[in-house]
């Protein structure tokens, strides 16, 4: 039986904590050597200094509500249009042929490149964020979607047919039901787009958030809190992750 799974792929939670007591160890003697910086590479214990400080000064809740509000919008939007485009190209090959060749390469557009021109389309507040949010995730979660619904065994809907399903019907008692789990698959590898995004769009242009947190840090020089950024911030994706790990095992287990 294959075993789904989300962030890490380990056998057991001992061998995890094992590597990265054996990162931090060889990170400290890396920086007790004298030959790196300390405003390159700060020392574990500095940075751990800073983490605690960002914990306790309220920065860190503060910045990571107004970048979690900003990819629950984001995904909220994305799903909304990525569900109703991916269930028609689902259904429909006539649909999935009109819409490919343009949702297909905008997947392997370059979101970054695309920053100056959401700046100049939505000015530098709150709608260019969102929008970059939305374009960097819909057109993953449009295949996704579609594939999900294909892949329901014809047999379920001949049956549901049979019994006189109306399309309406087959849609919310077959298709759906059917695709949700493997939708929610992808949902882990659509969040750790988003909080790539989100930090990227607010390191570029924002006055708060994680990405501005570490952004200012950055310019002044302050390498231990930037660090200590990072470490919060992944920390806090796999918290997300494994969120909807335990969801999707607990209520999607079919």
């Amino acid at each position: 039986m294959t075993k789904k799974i989300g962030v890490y792929v380990g056998p057991s939670l001992p061998l995890g904590l094992i590597s990265i007591a054996l990162v931090l160890l060889v990170w400290h003697l890396i920086v007790a050597t004298g030959n790196i910086r300390p405003l390159f590479l700060p020392s574990p214990a500095a940075t751990a200094r800073a983490l605690w400080r960002l914990l306790m000064s309220g920065l860190f809740l503060k910045a990571l509500l107004i970048s979690f509000g900003r990819i629950a919008i984001a995904t909220i939007i994305a799903v909304c249009i990525g569900a109703m485009l991916g269930l028609l190209t689902g259904i429909s090959r006539r649909a999935e042929s009109a819409l490919a060749p343009i949702t297909q390469p905008l997947r392997y557009l370059p979101i970054t490149a695309l920053i100056p021109l959401f700046i100049l389309w939505f000015g530098v507040g709150e709608m260019m964020k969102i929008s970059f949010l939305v374009f960097g995730i819909v057109f993953y979660f449009i295949p996704l979607v579609s594939n999900a619904i294909r892949s329901t065994p014809k047999e379920y809907i001949e049956a549901a047919k049979s019994f006189g399903a109306k399309a309406g019907t087959v849609i919310r008692r077959v298709y759906w039901p059917y695709a949700l789990p493997k939708i929610l698959d992808g949902m882990i590898i659509i969040n750790g787009i988003g909080w790539t995004y989100v930090i990227l769009a607010e390191i570029i242009n924002a006055r708060e958030g994680l990405g501005y947190l570490i952004s200012i840090a950055g310019r002044l020089q302050k390498s231990d809190e930037v660090f200590a950024g990072l470490i919060l911030i992944t920390a806090v994706a796999i918290g997300s992750d494994r969120l909807l790990y335990y969801i999707r095992r607990k209520y999607f287990f079919w």
